[in-house]
C-alpha cells in the first residue's frame, strides 16, 4: 500500500520528539512492505489540502500524526459525500486527549497504533457536518455552540498551542465561572419520536464519541451515540446555575436527575442567536465562527482504518 503520514510540526506546541516518533512509525510501516512518505504541514490549515492531494495522487491511506485537531484537519481532505474511493484515514495518536483514537479502540502508543491499523480493516463511517456562512466543515468527535465555542476562541487568540492540559482546565473553569453566557435558539427533530422541538439553550453539543476525555469526559451522559446519529446535549438557561450543576451531576453520575440538561438523539439540528452578541461555535476543538449554524450527518462519507479486533 501507498501510505502518507501528515505531521503538523506545530501541533502540541511543537513538542520535541515528534519527528523521531513519526520516523519510527514510517519505518515500522515500511517494514510491512508499504510505500511510506512523511509530509509536514507548512501553514495552518494546510493538512486538509495535503490529504486531498495525497488521495488524488493514489494514496491508499493518509495518517494524521497528532491530536484531534490534526485528525480534524486531515479528514477535511478525505471526506467524500455520497461515498467514493477516497483514501482511508489513519490515526497516529500524539495529542493530549486523543478522543477519536480512544473511541475507536486504538493503542495510544503511536507505532503500535499505526501497525494495528495497517494490518486491520477499512470501514466507511458517517461524519458530522457544520454549515455556516456559506461554508461547511466536517467533524468526527463533536461540535458545539456556547461555552465550548467561547473557550476554543479564547485559546486560539491566546495561542492555545502553548497551554498544557492543566492550564487549559484552569482557563476553562475561569471562563465558565466569570462569563455570562446568553441563550440561543435550537431546533431539532427527535429520531425516536419524530417530533420537532424548539427551545433555548446556553450550550449545545453534538457528540459522536462515547467520552470527550479528561475532566469533560462525563458531561455527555453514559450512552454511546447511535450509528449515523448525533447525541445532542442541551444545557438550559440560566447559565449561572445550569453550567455548574451540569458539571457536578455529570461527575456524580446523576445526569438523569438534572432537569436543566436535555439529551436527545438527532440526525440534524440548527442553532441561531436570539439577541445581542452571537455565541461562538467550534468543531473538534477548532473555532469556526459565530451562530447561526446547521449541523447534520453525512452517511458513509469517510473511510477509516480500524484494528482487526474491532470486527
Amino acid at each position: 500500500m501507498r501510505l502518507i503520514l501528515i505531521l503538523n510540526p506545530a501541533s502540541g506546541g511543537g513538542r520535541s520528539g515528534r519527528y523521531e516518533i513519526v520516523a519510527r512509525v514510517a519505518e515500522a510501516l515500511a517494514g510491512l512492505g508499504n510505500e511510506v512518505e512523511v509530509i509536514q504541514t507548512e501553514t495552518a490549515g494546510s493538512a486538509g489540502a495535503l490529504a486531498r492531494r495525497a488521495a488524488e495522487g493514489g494514496a491508499d491511506a493518509v495518517f494524521a500524526c497528532g491530536g484531534d485537531g490534526t485528525v480534524h484537519e486531515v479528514m477535511q481532505g478525505l471526506v467524500a459525500e455520497g461515498g467514493g474511493g477516497s483514501a482511508a484515514l489513519g490515526i497516529v495518536p500524539m495529542g493530549s486527549a486523543n478522543a477519536l483514537a480512544r473511541h475507536l479502540g486504538l493503542s495510544l502508543e503511536p507505532v503500535q497504533a499505526a501497525l494495528d491499523q495497517a494490518l486491520g480493516i477499512c470501514e466507511s463511517v458517517s461524519v458530522g457536518k457544520v454549515e455556516f456562512a456559506g461554508e461547511s466543515r466536517y467533524f468526527a468527535v463533536m461540535a458545539g455552540a456556547g461555552p465550548d465555542g467561547a473557550l476554543v476562541y479564547e485559546l486560539e487568540t491566546a495561542h492555545k498551542a502553548g497551554w498544557g492540559r492543566f492550564a487549559y482546565y484552569v482557563h476553562a473553569l475561569r471562563l465558565f465561572a466569570t462569563r455570562r453566557f446568553k441563550a440561543f435558539s435550537v431546533e431539532y427533530r427527535e429520531t425516536a419520536t419524530g417530533r420537532r422541538m424548539a427551545e433555548q439553550a446556553v450550550c449545545a453539543m453534538a457528540v459522536r464519541v462515547s467520552s470527550l476525555g479528561g475532566i469533560f469526559g462525563r458531561l455527555t451522559g453514559r450512552v454511546t451515540p447511535e450509528a449515523g446519529r448525533l447525541r445532542l446535549v442541551l444545557v438550559r438557561p440560566p447559565a449561572l446555575i445550569s453550567l455548574p450543576v451540569w458539571f457536578v451531576c455529570g461527575w456524580l453520575g446523576l445526569e438523569r436527575f438534572n432537569v436543566l440538561v436535555r439529551f436527545a438523539s438527532v440526525s440534524e439540528f440548527a442553532c441561531a442567536p436570539v439577541a445581542g452578541d452571537s455565541p461562538h461555535f467550534e468543531a473538534d476543538g477548532e473555532w469556526l465562527g459565530r451562530l447561526p449554524i446547521r449541523v447534520s450527518m453525512v452517511p458513509d462519507a469517510l473511510r477509516i482504518l480500524l484494528p482487526q479486533r474491532k470486527l
